[in-house]
């Protein structure tokens, strides 16, 4: 069984299914119960409110509710919730001269849970192992 972490991006197109094949084999992996998408609470928030504020992801148009959403990625779908706590926040404050407030607790919360790989097809965590294409 390895273990990923998915940013909010990840999250919100799976939900239009609109993965590239790399990381829909991975979300394909979890929803088998093969694999396991963690995801901290700040990244499953962005993808509530992507999908539920924005009105298209990858172009495709969406209306949803924020717990229509929640479901879908959570109590229905593949990814676990892996809450930041003291360790990542310590990781975070050594990350905050180089990353934004939202890719420094994702970093963080993957180092800290040594997940395999981000999900993700952001250019900021090309320090980091990632599966995107």
């Amino acid at each position: 069984m390895t273990r990923y972490t998915a940013d909010g991006v990840a999250m919100s197109r799976y939900l239009v299914d609109r993965l590239p094949p790399a990381a829909d084999e991975v979300f394909e992996g979890a929803e088998k119960g093969v694999d396991v998408i963690e995801a901290p609470t700040m990244a499953v928030s962005e993808a509530i409110w992507t999908a539920a504020k924005k009105g298209t992801i990858a172009g495709i148009d969406v209306e949803t509710t924020p717990n229509a959403v929640l479901r879908g990625l959570v109590n229905d779908g593949p990814v676990q919730i892996s809450p930041t706590d003291e360790q990542d926040l310590a990781v975070f404050g050594s990350l905050v001269e180089h990353h934004t407030l939202h890719d420094a607790l994702l970093i963080a919360n993957h180092r800290v849970r040594g997940t395999e790989a981000l999900i993700t097809n952001d250019e900021e965590f090309a320090a980091e192992t990632t599966v995107w294409r």
